[in-house]
Order: structure tokens, then sequence, then C-alpha cells
């Protein structure tokens, strides 16, 4: 516990955990002498208003005397025993929100397993002198004022329940009461992180030979101090597994030779996951990678490298090698997977070499194991953090050494505020803690290879897969011949032969479509009205459940017997997703055993695991899903890929759809032939001749390279600019564009003349209107970030409800 100087008077500069724009700054409280431990970095309870709120201390000022009228609140009370937030991120925190233009506060949320350390409840309690208050003449008061009196303080639920005749009413009563101070809220604040704890028997001394024969009679109790002889601490489950009774642990606890205890058990799902250590000899690309990122980490200080390796060279294992040099230094290691199917075979791979050593953080997993997890990274018992982009955020001291795999995904980028890009907070952490920062990729982003080109990031190479085995042949299907040849499955002639060849083979398959669902979408055949989302206006997917779902709201809804606009009984279901796939599959192939792993499918904490792990114990013959199969995982068996509607994202409102074409096809491709059998792939494509799709089948980074940057750099699209995407919002239509139009002005008017400012809009989003409220899109581009950062602080922006800020956005409309 640090030493306070009882003499000493503080305030202290707290941002309140509450997302709300308006409210998004420092407020000073009193620190009261019982807590005058509380430095900048504790999460704190505090009044605020008529609440009782979390809080975050940014900033310690010793107490000078207040002006005239103002009286400082008091801090409540320390939400901790230690303070949560390191300088350093505080440091990076208060980066990202003046980079991201939100509240310091937002920010700081992500630093915490469900954005906040407590659980505030509200109560309601009678003020025992307003007893004969004349509102207790109405019925529904004076009912509830006298529970309230009876129960003592209660939450809102409790009294509709007990009260179910004013139920209806109760919320009202209760305002009303309020007004006048006849009942009063009582905040009630419990820390989120419940602990779990187990009891265990420990041993008091020595078994002794002699000890044994004087208990040999009572035959029990002998067993105990046996079992106690063999382990001195076991835990009650234990004891129950040896059916060891209650009685005669207090038998022997009576006559001293054992106690019962209590101890901390931290919750972890992977802690039973066993991976095998083999040894293993770096190829020479492997060995020439490691050697040069060395230097950086022994010297403990910043430097940024982009590896591009080939599917299948062999970059997991140059993590490994990277993580044991730093975790011997002594500092922490954070690796993050864009998808959390990726997870678990980057956890068993790196259980390998570090059993203990490692936890895992992302969002399947419960609250409480993400507290217990960073608990035992706070308590030092583990060094390595594996994760999705939150474990990021995981509260590590001495980081050296930052690792994004598949740093191109684009799941690294949050579509909520704050929305910020994981490669830019990964960049900033490890700048701060003066650690390497590791970009890995088949496929690289166009922004980080051009920054290795202009030497921001020191470009690595792996050009050669393990072994030298060959990257797989590659043909191309035009599904417009497909159908001019009579073949209306999705599924071509030639994916059919494929698929039946490779089972023959006692081979596996994957196959990749970027749909789920059934059908696309829902048509009335007589009048052409499309059955949509009645929040959004997308169209609804039909699933063999029997519901059409939205897939943005997740909203689900029954397929209508007629047509809600017509009438008509003649709806037809169009296009394909993966359940209609699996099922044509099944017909085409009813040998082939089929497994599908897309989002209902993986529903549960571990169901990517366990979908992974029987198709590699070759339970299945073909594994069938979304993107999420596409990239990063390597299953020996697996020597055939399909690839349906590679050339699907082609047709989306976005400058890097032929990069995301080109990604996917590369990336899926990457998944066949990687150890013994060189792997074949069809792409089934209406676009063969696309740039995008000839590189892909190449497998031709460089071509497709040179093709698309040439093309961005005349349209002045990153990495030749940078993009702040506005998204205004309001209930009225005329008011949204209004208001977004006048931001366009604005703009025109402070840049007039300037090169490299660009502005689009205002164009309707393209969820046009989500719940009643419209939606315009202002696009920005630019080559002095730093200057429109300025402008829309100008305006007020990053204080405005009604507008949504995302700098670097991903999606455009």
């Amino acid at each position: 516990m640090q030493k306070t100087d009882p003499e000493r008077k503080k305030r202290d500069d707290v941002f309140v955990n509450i997302p709300v724009k308006s409210i998004a700054r420092a407020y000073t409280y009193r620190v009261p002498q019982e807590l005058q431990q509380i430095e900048a970095g504790w999460r704190v309870f505090v009044p605020f208003g008529s609440r009782k709120v979390e809080g975050f201390v940014v900033e310690t000022h010793e107490l000078a005397e207040a002006p005239e009228k103002i009286k400082l609140k008091d801090i409540i009370a320390a939400v901790d025993e230690e303070c949560w937030f390191s300088p350093q991120m505080i440091e990076i925190a208060r980066w990202l929100s003046e980079f991201y233009l939100c509240s310091l506060a937002e920010i700081m949320r992500l630093f915490m397993p469900g954005k906040s350390g407590l659980r505030i409840t509200v109560r309601y309690e009678a003020a025992e002198n307003q007893a004969d208050h004349m509102m207790l003449a109405m019925p529904g008061c004076r009912a509830i004022f006298d529970y309230l009196r009876r129960e003592g303080p209660q939450k809102k639920a409790a009294i509709c329940k007990a009260l179910p005749e004013w139920q209806e009413n109760a919320a009202d009563f209760l305002d009303k009461m309020q007004k006048y101070h006849i009942v009063r809220k009582v905040y009630e604040a419990q820390k989120r992180d419940a602990a779990q704890y187990e009891k265990y028997v420990a041993l008091c001394g020595e078994v002794t030979p002699r000890l044994l024969e004087a208990y040999r009679r009572k035959k029990a109790q002998a067993h105990l101090l046996a079992l106690l002889q063999q382990e001195p601490e076991l835990p009650f489950s234990t004891l129950k597994e040896q059916h060891v009774s209650l009685a005669t642990v207090h038998n022997l606890e009576a006559a001293g030779l054992a106690e019962i205890r209590r101890r901390r058990v931290l919750r972890d799902s992977y802690r039973d996951a066993k991976a095998l250590h083999e040894a293993v000899e770096l190829t020479e690309d492997q060995r020439q990678v490691v050697a040069r990122v060395y230097p950086a980490i022994d010297a403990a200080r910043y430097q940024g490298f982009l590896l591009k390796g080939v599917t299948g060279s062999g970059k997991t294992q140059v993590y490994i090698e990277l993580a044991e040099r730093v975790r011997a230094a002594g500092r922490r290691v954070i690796v993050l997977v864009p998808e959390i199917a990726l997870t678990g075979q980057v956890v068993m791979a790196f259980k390998a070499y570090f059993p203990d050593d490692l936890v895992v953080m992302h969002s399947r997993l419960s609250l409480a194991e993400r507290n217990d997890a960073i608990l035992r990274v706070r308590r030092n018992e583990a060094g390595i953090i594996i994760g999705a982009r939150s474990a990021l955020f995981t509260p590590a001291d001495d980081i050296g050494l930052v690792i994004l795999d598949e740093e191109q995904d684009m799941s690294y980028k949050q579509d909520e505020s704050p929305r910020y890009h994981a490669r830019v907070v990964a960049e900033k952490i490890a700048r701060v803690h003066g650690a390497v920062l590791l970009l890995g990729s088949a496929t690289p982003s166009l922004e980080s290879y051009v920054r290795a080109a202009q030497g921001e990031l020191t470009l690595l190479v792996m050009p050669r897969r393990i072994g030298d085995i060959p990257l797989p042949i590659i043909h191309c299907v035009d599904m417009r011949e497909e159908l001019r040849m009579g073949n209306r499955h999705i599924i071509s002639r030639s994916l059919q032969e494929l698929i039946e060849h490779t089972i023959a083979q006692h081979q596996q398959v994957i196959i990749m479509l970027n749909r789920r669902g059934f059908s696309t979408f829902v048509m009335c055949r007589s009048c052409g009205e499309v059955i949509r989302c009645r929040h959004c206006g997308l169209p609804l997917v039909y699933h063999r459940s029997g519901q059409l779902k939205c897939h943005h709201c997740d909203v689900q809804e029954p397929v209508p017997n007629v047509c809600p606009k017509c009438g008509s009984r003649y709806i037809k279901y169009f296009g394909s997703g993966t359940e209609k796939l699996e099922q044509e599959l099944r017909q085409l192939v009813p040998s082939a055993r089929v497994i599908r792993m897309d989002r209902d499918t993986t529903t549960t904490k571990f169901a990517h695991q366990e979908i992974l792990e029987s198709f590699r114990r070759g339970e299945y013959d073909i594994l069938l899903g979304t993107q999420m199969v596409a990239k990063g995982h390597d299953i020996p068996n697996v020597t055939a890929v399909g690839i349906i509607s590679a050339d699907s994202s082609l047709n989306m409102p976005d400058f890097r759809a032929a990069e995301r074409c080109f990604m996917l096809i590369t990336q899926t491709a990457g998944r066949a032939g990687r150890h013994e059998t060189r792997g074949r792939v069809v792409i089934q494509t209406y676009n063969p001749t696309h740039y995008a799709v000839t590189c892909g089948i190449r497998q031709d980074y460089e071509g497709f390279f040179h093709k698309e940057i040439a093309l961005r750099q005349e349209l002045f699209y990153p990495p030749y600019s940078r993009l702040v995407k506005l998204l205004y919002q309001d209930a009225s239509e005329e008011k949204a564009r209004a208001n977004a139009t006048a931001l366009v002005k604005a703009f025109e008017l402070a840049f007039a003349g300037q090169e490299g400012h660009q502005v689009i809009g205002p164009a309707p989003a393209l969820i046009a209107c989500f719940r009643g409220v419209y939606r315009f899109v202002v696009l920005i581009k630019t080559a002095n970030l730093s200057a429109v950062h300025d402008f829309l602080k100008e305006q007020g922006l990053h204080l405005r409800a009604d507008v949504a800020i995302d700098i670097d956005p991903i999606t455009m409309f």
C-alpha cells in the first residue's frame, strides 16, 4: 500500500464511464482523506448528478481553494485495491481518443472486460419522515410506499412483481414520489469481477508410518491421511471422487492433522488443451526473418516489420521463435488473429512451446474468464496474450512484441464507436512500450505494403512453402459457360469432379461461399416485391429453419404465405447461401460427409474449434463455410478447395472491392495442399478476365499490386489519401440531408484552393433508413489528416450525437 501524507489534500480529474458525447470531458472531485492513495489510473465510484457511476482518474492535483459557490463532491470509493490503468495505458488512450475523435472514457472502457468494472444497481427506499405526505392518499403510491417500508430498499422489478395490480403504473408512481422526496434512489455498486473460490484440505505436519498405524482402525481417516501423504493439498472435488466424507475431514481437522482452506480458482477454458512439442528445424527463409527481427527485440526499441510470406511458408513458427526471445527477456507478447475461428489453432501452436504461459482473450469467453485472464497477466503468471482485436486492450506492462496475423483482414476494424483499427492501436502500443510490431500476411494490405516500400516498415519475405511444396494448381470456371451448357446448379461440373476425385482418394475438401443462409433473398414473382427487413430495409435471407433473417439487425420473421404488397401466393427464393449449398452437395455427392461452418453454426463458445477438430480428425470429407474457412487453417489432409462466387465482392460500392476479391481467392486457395500432395483449386466466377481474378489464379501479388495501386493513385484513394466518413442521422430525412450538406459547404470553404482535399456527398447510406432514422454519408479524402481533424473539431462534430465519425473507414456507405 502506498504511503500517504495525512495533511495532504487532493482533487482528481475523473472521466465518468458513460459513453455520451455531451459529457466527454473530465470532472473534478475531492479526494477524501481515507482515499488519499488514489492517483491517476484508478477506477473510482463517484456521484454524478443524481446518480452514482464508475469513473476513471486521469489526473491528480493538489487541492486549492475552490471558487466561491463551487463545492466539490467527494469520490465515494475505489473500485479496485490497486491502480487499473498504467501510465502507458493512459497515454495510449489519450492518443487514440484524439485520433478517433471520441471521448477518453470511450477508449478507456476498452481496457476493461465488459467495458465496466462495476455492476451498478438502483433500488428505491421509502423516506420515513414522509409517511403522512398527501400523495400517499393515492392507493398505488401508498401500496408502494408501505411495501418499501416493510421490505427495505428494492429494485423496480421486485416492486412490480410484489404488487402486480400496480405494475402498469409503478414507474410513473415512483417518478412522482421521487420528485416529492417520498422515496429516493439508492445506488449499489458491485464489482463485476465475480471471483470463484474452491475449498481444499491441507495437511498439517508429516504423515509417518507410526501415525498411519495409530489410525489403522479408523479406516476413513487413515485413507484420507494416505491421500494427503501423496498430495498435501486436496480440493473437495477430489475428495468426493475418492469417497471421502466431510465428517472424516472434520475429524482430522479436530485432531490438528489437517485444516480446511479456501483459494481462488482462475477460470480458463483452454487450460486442458494439450499440444505436443515437436522439434522443428527452421527453413532458410524462417531463419533469415528471425535473424533480422532479433536485434530490435534485444534493443527493446520500436521497429515495425511487415512479414510477407506465401500461404504455408511457416509464419506461425516465426511468431513462436520471436515470442521465445521476448519471453526470455521477461517482456510480454500480444498475438492477434482476425477471427475467433483462428484462435484455437494459434493457441494450440503456442501451447506446445508455452503450455502455462498464455491467456486467451476474445468476446466468446465469459466476463469472468476474461477477468481471470487479466488477473493472471497482472500476477505475472502469463506473458503471452492471444486473441481477437480486443486482446490488444489487456492491461499488460512491459510489452515487447505485438503480432497481427493476417494483418490485411477487415475484421480488425471495429464497426461501432470507438471505431478503431487494431493495426493503428497495435502500432501505438508498440511505440509506447518500445516493442517490435510484426504484421504478417500472404496478401498484405496495400497501405502496409506501400509503407514498407517507403521504409516506414521493414519488409521481410518468405516466398517458399515449407518443404518447397508448390502452390496449388488453380482452374477457373466461367459460370456463364456453365449456364450455356445447361448446368443450373451452384456447383460447376469441374468442381463436382474435383470433389468426387478427392473423396475417392480419402482426402478432404474445403468449399467457401461468402453467403450465409439458404436463399439470398425472397421475391414475389407477380409484382417483384422483395421481402425486406422492417428496420433497415435490406433483403431478408431465407433459412431452412423456415425463418427469414436479417444478417444486419439479427431479427427474424416467418415466411409470408402471400406477398405483403399484392397478395400473390407466387413467392420464390432467389440466390444461394451456405445452407442451400450444403443441401446441393448432399444431392450431388451423396457419399460425402459435409460439415458447415458459418455464423449460424458457431454460436457457442468453442463451436469453431469443435467443427475444425472434427474435420481435422477425418470425421467429415467436406468443410463448407463462409470466409471464416478461408484463412489461417492448416489441415494436412485438405488437398482440394472450391471457391463459389469468388468475384461477388466486385459488385460492391467499395474501392477495396478488387483487393477483397484477390485476397479471398489467394487466402482460400492457400488452404489446399500444404503438406505432401499438391493442392488443386477450382474458382467459379462470372468475371474470369478481371485482374483481381486473374492475379488471384496466378497467386501474383506483385502483379495485382501494380495494377491496383495505379488506380488508387489516379482516384486519390488510400494509400495516397486518408479517408474520413461522416454519418449524419436524424428522424427527419430533410434535416439529416441539410446537416450533411452544410458540412460539405463548410469543408469546401475551409479548404478552398488547397490541394489534397476532396469531399463527396452527401449520399444516402447503404442502409438509408434504420429503425425510423434517416442516414446520409459524407466522405472526405485528404492528404493531411491532422488538418481535417482540426476542422472537424472546430465544427464541433466530435461532440454531436447525430454524427458518427469514422477515421479510415472500411465500408464507404
